[in-house]
């Protein structure tokens, strides 16, 4: 791996994903919507590449994506890690607009990158792609229709990723985190009732007792695309605090 491609990198996850991909020596292109949060990744890193792009923009994806290609000479991985979410009510309670916001951003915006770069992957003889999905995209969560659904189709677009592109020898594998600590994380803040009814309801579910760090996240994605996790393809990996144990 030495070229890659990261969405959601101007903070949280994939700001860290980046950081560790460029520190074991990848040329890392970064992609995001937030200008200012690229400028702050592009800060702590050495070369690669920050390219502004709306993800759930399929054309403005695929300019982006070859944009990417073109700056680093190539692609060899792609960590899929773009994602927003927070309570919206129940079914009858999230306004259509919100839930095609989320399905577009966590979902449709995951199948417009990862659509666009495996044809540079295929140039490249093959690669790895990580899409970041969640505990709850295993299991459900309070007031948060869309978010989940979104979760739970991205563990099946990997699966049927990783079928579909076995034979071209590229990896396609799955991250489901737990609560991290991340502006997303942070953001839940703006519903404290429904915020504290989840808490509530799963107290106790999180067994290491806090909140991951993007950085350990980060160092999951990049042990699955190297070559140390050459054998692994359609996993999904949950690193959730044991969220999802019992």
């Amino acid at each position: 791996m030495t070229r890659a491609l990261v969405t959601g990198a101007a903070s949280g996850i994939g700001q860290a994903t980046a950081w560790r991909l460029a520190a074991a020596g990848a040329d890392v292109a970064c992609l995001d919507m937030n200008q200012e949060g690229l400028a702050e990744t592009m800060s702590a890193m050495e070369g690669g590449v920050a390219i502004e792009v709306d993800i759930t923009d399929a054309e403005a994806v695929e300019r982006a994506v070859k944009d990417a290609a073109i700056g680093l000479g190539g692609l060899d991985a792609v960590a899929n890690v773009a994602g927003i979410g927070d309570f919206s009510g129940d079914i009858t309670e999230t306004p259509p607009d919100e839930w095609n916001r989320v399905l577009g951003v966590n979902l449709t915006g995951m199948y417009h990158v990862s659509r666009s770069a495996i044809p540079h992957l295929r140039a490249a003889g093959g690669g790895a792609i990580v899409n970041i999905s969640s505990q709850f995209g295993l299991v459900g969560c309070l007031a948060s229709p869309a978010y989940c659904a979104s979760k739970a189709g991205v563990i099946g677009l990997t699966k049927a990723m990783a079928i579909d592109h076995a034979g071209e020898n590229i990896r396609v594998n799955c991250v489901c985190p737990g609560p991290v600590d991340t502006p997303m994380l942070w953001g839940t803040s703006a519903t404290p009732e429904l915020t504290e009814r989840e808490r509530a309801r799963t107290a106790h579910r999180n067994l290491i007792g806090r909140s991951a760090r993007p950085q350990e996240i980060a160092a999951t994605i990049a042990f699955i695309l190297s070559e140390d996790s050459g054998s692994m393809t359609g996993s999904v990996v949950t690193v959730d605090g044991g969220w999802t144990a019992g």
